[in-house]
């Protein structure tokens, strides 16, 4: 089932930032069309709100959908792309995304929601009615954020020419980085405070990254894959940089400091990852300064630096022959590691 709706609702606050009309789409199993509407106005009311705090100008639609991974799936980007957008799994569970689409050539966000996780929403003394609050705010930032970024850097989201193979993970690590931590930080005082999932789940990533980059060459024994194993290494230690970001742009949104987390401090003392997350810190510290003024890329490339620094420490080097092409050596198999 599909019911649409469009927000043109004025009141007397501050003004909106959202487009005067924007499409809500909600599809999958719904019980009634008057539910499926219900819901999509709910949503489009608060999308709404929302744009008078954060800059919702880019945004090129909202859709709830019940069949959530099929919705990412059949989402139209605009484009042609052998990437297949997919809600996280595993540890940390996706609840909502917002790729960027192309339309006319311009460069915009669709956000797209689990609706398991906003049904809350239509009964403000819900348990989770805060949790979904929260959810939307932060994926009305990611349309902010996105959209800063394309305003400073036109014309490098999703239509840049990568040079190699190395280029695309590492611009790839960066953006996830630079997007989570920003969208964090803007996020964070609103709905419910998501500090305590945030820390579990980077303890979690804490413990397995290096397991999983070490597992990810040892495999490479077997299949002798250059790129299949640079690319799972890199995003091994990339996704732990991403789920720091997470963790460093909400405590900055909160204005707390790491001392007052006593377990994650803990955690992290001693630990290998250490001096690389406080450097990510500064990293993201250091483009949020200049948020929306950046003069060039390199405040940006520094987050980069530090990925590549983590894979070649975890045992995958990867240098430029004089012909340009990538040369990757991977000279000792792990063992095991703390």
């Amino acid at each position: 089932m599909v019911a649409e709706s469009t927000d043109k609702a004025e009141t007397n606050q501050a003004p909106t930032t959202a487009p005067e009309q924007f499409g809500i789409t909600a599809r999958g199993a719904f019980a009634s069309e008057d539910e499926a509407r219900m819901l999509a106005t709910m949503i489009g009311q608060l999308v709404r709100q929302f744009s008078r705090v954060f800059d919702l100008s880019q945004l090129d639609g909202v859709t709830v959908a019940e069949d959530y991974a099929q919705a990412l799936i059949e989402l139209d980007r605009g484009y042609e792309s052998s990437h297949t957008l997919q809600p996280s799994e595993g540890a940390v569970v996706g609840v909502a995304m917002t790729p960027s689409v192309l339309r006319e050539g311009m460069l915009k966000s669709h956000i797209v929601f689990n609706a398991q996780y906003l049904w809350p929403l239509l009964d403000d003394h819900h348990p989770d009615f805060e949790l979904a609050i929260h959810i939307v705010a932060h994926e009305c930032s990611h349309v902010e954020v996105t959209g800063t970024y394309e305003a400073a850097f036109p014309g490098v989201l999703l239509r840049k020419r990568f040079t190699d193979m190395r280029d695309k993970v590492r611009s790839d690590v960066i953006l996830a980085c630079w997007d989570e931590y920003a969208a964090t930080r803007l996020s964070a005082r609103f709905g419910e405070d998501p500090t305590e999932g945030y820390e579990e789940s980077l303890i979690t990533h804490m413990g397995s990254a290096r397991q999983e980059a070490n597992e990810a060459i040892k495999a490479y024994r077997l299949h002798s894959d250059l790129v299949k194993v640079y690319c799972d290494v890199y995003r091994a230690y990339g996704n732990l940089l991403k789920f720091s970001a997470y963790y460093l742009g909400n405590l900055a949104g909160h204005g707390e400091a790491m001392s007052l987390r006593p377990k994650f401090e803990a955690t992290l003392a001693g630990h290998w990852f250490e001096d690389y997350f406080h450097q990510l810190d500064e990293a993201c510290n250091a483009i949020a300064a200049q948020y929306g003024a950046w003069r060039d890329h390199s405040v940006f490339e520094v987050i980069g630096d530090i990925v590549d620094d983590m894979v070649t420490k975890g045992g995958v080097l990867c240098s430029t022959l004089e012909d340009g092409s990538m040369n990757i050596d991977i000279p000792f198999t792990p063992e095991t590691m703390p």
